[in-house]
């Protein structure tokens, strides 16, 4: 009687070690798209069995196994620092790229073509009302060029002031999310083991990982830490220091909960990438912008300030004016002329167009940095496409890079569904044989009692 309730008991025991295994797999097929799971495995193991002892033998349940692979994750992260560095700066490049048209129609190559031209027209006709009138209008244009171009260079310097803020406030964001989720998982141990719990975990860290570099710490009690760029702390278990943007000075800067200036500590990600724009590449375009719009209006004014005008007297001010602090090209005007004020003749020639063909030379002239207005144009458009191609294309191999570190990660924790078909099929059928066998064990019992009484 007793051997058989034994076996009995223990045929049980298996039918309950199976129906928690069903459980698992059942759980790993419904979070196979879950961002952040990984799959999990309960342990089957086998009970001791001696017939003299009167120990039946069969299974029991032992640990839940995690497949999480902590180098696939880091992988992962660490090509998606690189990705969100790369994005970052093609999105904000992209847009830049459209204001240096070196076109001879359009933008300021265009304006300066123009303006040339009309002085060209000049030197033929040079007291030709008409023709003055045209210079002067051309002069305008070329100033609205300018002013255009500048403009659109600050908004994107604002725009990168907000995407630096933006990208800020999310990861304080992400980081509260952490601290939360690593305060649960301290205050019961059981929680280390929750795969709902580290799912949530590692997405919203894949998530932090677009946007920053940082390691990770888990710690015996199950809370963790991230620590900006391996140096400034993020969070330290349930305590979030959070950081800041900082626009007081030229320069943008990160600041952590102390206000020290933790700028430097940030290598990748798109916070990287916004701040290598706006503290680098943006402010480089600016200056050389700058430069030319001072060249050409300084240049023009030399040359105009050195002739007579259709008085015959030399000019009383110059045709262009701008605020070098802040900003020549932004600030690049025409001053209120009339027609006649055009110098276009030399000194001693009243009438001529000595003047005026001198300032059509300077179309060719090397006038800045040993080239010409337009060449020089033309090199500032040019380094601007070249770093948009450069950002691109690393940034569609950083996607390839990517996909490979993601790709391996789901090889080595992922849920693979036929293999969870196979194990279910096999556990399935497990719990059936138990099943029959407690049928049949149930119904000896039934025979033995029946028999007793």
């Amino acid at each position: 009687m007793g051997s058989l309730l034994a076996s009995l008991l223990s045929t049980a025991g298996a039918l309950r070690a199976y129906d928690r295994s069903l459980g698992v797999i059942q759980n790993n097929v419904a979070n196979a798209d879950t961002p952040g799971f990984a799959r999990q495995r309960l342990t089957i193991t086998a009970r001791r069995f001696d017939v003299n002892q009167g120990q039946a033998g069969g299974v029991d349940t032992g640990q839940l196994i995690s497949y999480r692979d902590a180098y696939a994750e880091r992988n992962v992260w660490r090509q998606t620092h690189t990705l969100g560095r790369y994005s970052q700066q093609t999105t904000d490049l992209a847009q830049v790229e459209a204001f240096f048209k070196i076109s001879k129609d359009a933008g300021v190559a265009g304006a300066l073509s123009k303006f040339f031209s009309s002085v060209s027209s000049w030197s033929i006709n040079p007291n030709d009302p008409v023709a003055r009138q045209v210079v002067l209008d051309r002069a305008s244009a070329t100033v609205r060029a300018f002013n255009e171009n500048a403009n659109a260079l600050t908004e994107t310097l604002s725009s990168a002031d907000r995407q630096i803020s933006s990208i800020t406030d999310r990861i304080n964001s992400l980081a509260g999310r952490v601290g939360d989720l690593s305060h649960i998982r301290r205050t019961d141990f059981r929680n280390q083991k929750d795969p709902a719990l580290d799912a949530q975990i590692y997405s919203a860290l894949e998530e932090l990982s677009q946007l920053v570099d940082f390691n990770l710490l888990e710690h015996p009690d199950g809370s963790l830490s991230l620590l900006l760029g391996g140096q400034t702390p993020l969070v330290i278990g349930d305590r979030i220091q959070k950081i800041r943007a900082d626009f007081s000075l030229p320069q943008p800067r990160i600041l952590d909960e102390n206000d020290n200036d933790i700028t430097y500590q940030i290598s990748d990600g798109s916070l990287k990438g916004a701040l290598d724009t706006r503290i680098n590449l943006l402010p480089s375009y600016q200056s050389d912008l700058n430069r030319l719009a001072e060249s050409f209006a300084d240049n023009v004014n030399q040359i105009l300030m050195g002739g007579l005008d259709a008085g015959g007297s030399t000019p009383r001010q110059d045709l262009f004016t701008y605020d070098p602090v802040i900003g020549s090209a932004a600030t690049l005007r025409v001053n209120p002329l009339t027609p006649s004020d055009l110098a276009a003749a030399d000194f001693g020639v009243p009438g001529g167009n000595g003047n005026a063909l001198k300032l059509a030379a300077l179309l060719d002239a090397r006038a800045i940095d040993n080239v010409s207005f337009h060449e020089f144009y033309g090199k500032l458009g040019a380094r601007a496409g070249r770093d948009l191609v450069r950002v691109r294309e690393g940034e569609e191999l950083q996607k390839q890079l990517a996909s490979q570190a993601r790709a391996l990660r789901e090889d080595r924790q992922g849920v693979s569904l036929d293999e969870e078909a196979a194990r279910l099929i096999e556990a399935q059928r497990a719990y059936q044989a138990n099943a029959q066998l407690f049928t049949m064990l149930n119904s000896l019992t039934d025979i033995l009692v029946g028999l007793l009484r």
